[in-house]
């Protein structure tokens, strides 16, 4: 397995990892070139994607990690821990004074904890669906 910090990415791989882990692909907004991240981080076996996760920033106070996932046929082995601390390490290198993360299921919280993430009231709307 292989993990890159990158800009840039395959977005059609990318989609397909979503749809593996039951997300919709929104891949019109993916490829909307004013799509914006600080950077990404993937990881690739044989040269498929198998693990993702985004970041996007002010790149001063505040960072937010979004999409973390990891294909099906991958789950447990620690490539999700090994996005996470790479991401962590990243975000720290560059002196953002704040991470933030959104999950949206109860089961991940534990997760979430183990990199020292505390929960916090938030809200979130979704103004636009896309298949």
């Amino acid at each position: 397995m292989q993990y890159s910090v990158c800009k840039k990415f395959d977005i059609d791989q990318m989609c397909h990892l979503r749809k593996s882990v039951g997300w919709n692909e929104l891949k019109a907004m993916m490829s909307n070139p004013q799509m914006e991240n600080l950077f990404s981080i993937i990881c690739t076996e044989n040269g498929k994607m198998i693990g993702f996760l985004n970041v996007v920033s002010n790149n001063v106070t505040d960072a937010y990690i979004q999409d973390v996932m990891v294909a099906p046929e991958f789950q447990g082995k620690g490539i999700g821990t090994e996005l996470m601390n790479r991401a962590i390490s990243e975000i720290k290198a560059r002196g953002i004074y704040m991470i933030s993360v959104i999950y949206g299921e109860e089961k991940l919280r534990c997760f979430y904890e183990k990199f020292g993430f505390c929960t916090m009231l938030c809200g979130q709307l979704e103004t636009r669906f896309e298949q």
